[in-house]
């Protein structure tokens, strides 16, 4: 069967008001059908990479096509859907009902194949109970089940996940890999974004690896990836550890964090073989657990700051619209958001200079 393209990106860059590389020279074609993920630690463009998939943000260079045409048509649009890594942000509706039929009737579906829709997906998730909840009320694993919810009520044939199972639990992620491998086998397009190796062998076909230059640094099957442990650890995916057993030591690669006083901490090492360690000592010292901390640290202040500068853009772009529909204290009060969000920008990039 011919392979049908249905997003291709040549040369795509992306770079914040203030010079901040964000994507640099990405090439990527994703097929029908096809499913796709997208790693990279926090801060190296991927939710930048889906925002433009969706056309919600537009690069800075280079082309982006969707479906043989402009990714931002709106039709093109309409038949993708996005899951927000931070679900409060796609959350707005009073009830979880009302948020479940929001994206159908806006769509002009019928009001009774809408309510279909939403309660099937209540089902399908297992968030009945939650019908006639606030969104604002939900644990943020169930807040992540609802954001999904409104993904699936508008039927899209082109999923984008960002980071799906962080702030799940054990067995909801598996019900979120079950799910996936589902819209797969109905014939949907996924493209995941994440940085947990566990789960690429189970929900793609296929994975990419974005470095922390923002650039692409390596595509293969989803176990080809795995075997490259040189650039999962140029990628930071992946951290090398010494170990000392039986008096002699030796090093391995980490695929995902885990706490070694715990006996039950799984991991994998440099073979891909599974196994756990029992309480051990690394010989840590106080410094070496303040180093850790202050990288744990940097990674988070450049993920803030990454996703605030998107935040401010956005802001801006609403007061524009606000401006022009001659809505002046609506777009004034938007400004006024953007300007404090610039401040918070300088704080964030003060802070990661002093670590």
């Amino acid at each position: 069967m011919k392979q049908v393209k249905i997003l291709e990106l040549e040369g795509v860059s992306y770079e914040y008001r203030g010079g901040q590389k964000a994507l640099i020279d990405i090439g990527l074609c994703v097929n029908e059908g096809e499913s796709v993920t997208i790693l990279g630690t926090n801060g190296s463009g991927k939710s930048t990479l889906l925002y433009i998939l969706q056309g919600l943000t537009k690069p800075s260079s280079g082309s982006v096509r969707a479906f043989g045409g402009e990714v931002f048509d709106d039709s093109a649009r309409a038949r993708m859907g996005l899951l927000f890594q931070n679900s409060q942000a796609q959350l707005f509706s009073l009830t979880v009902w009302e948020e479940l039929l929001f994206g159908p009737l806006q769509r002009g579906v019928p009001v009774s194949e809408a309510e279909k829709r939403a309660e099937d997906i209540l089902g399908l998730l297992g968030i009945s109970h939650l019908r006639e909840r606030s969104p604002w009320q939900l644990s943020g694993g169930e807040m992540k089940k609802v954001a999904l919810g409104t993904c699936l009520s508008t039927n899209p044939d082109v999923f984008l996940l960002d980071e799906p199972t962080s702030g799940l639990d054990p067995r909801s992620q598996v019900e979120l890999i079950e799910l996936v491998m589902a819209l797969k086998k109905a014939g949907k397009t996924v493209i995941t974004a994440t940085h947990d190796l566990h789960i690429i062998q189970d929900i793609s076909e296929r994975a990419v690896i974005i470095g922390e230059d923002h650039r692409v640094l390596a595509e293969d099957t989803p176990s080809g990836i795995l075997a490259k442990h040189d650039i999962l650890l140029k990628a930071n995916l992946i951290h090398e550890h010494a170990h000392y057993h039986d008096g002699y030591r030796h090093e391995h690669s980490h695929y995902g964090a885990h706490e070694h006083g715990d006996p039950d901490a799984g991991h994998m090492n440099g073979h891909d073989m599974a196994h756990s360690h029992g309480p051990h000592s690394h010989g840590r010292t106080e410094a070496i657990a303040m180093t850790r901390m202050e990288e744990k640290l940097k990674i988070l202040l450049e993920h803030w700051h990454e996703h605030n500068e998107e935040h401010t853009q956005t802001y801006l772009e609403w007061s524009g619209k606000a401006e022009k529909e001659g809505r002046g204290e609506l777009a004034r009060a938007l400004k006024d958001i953007a300007g404090e969000s610039r401040k918070l920008n300088s704080l964030l990039r003060k802070a990661k200079k002093l670590l």
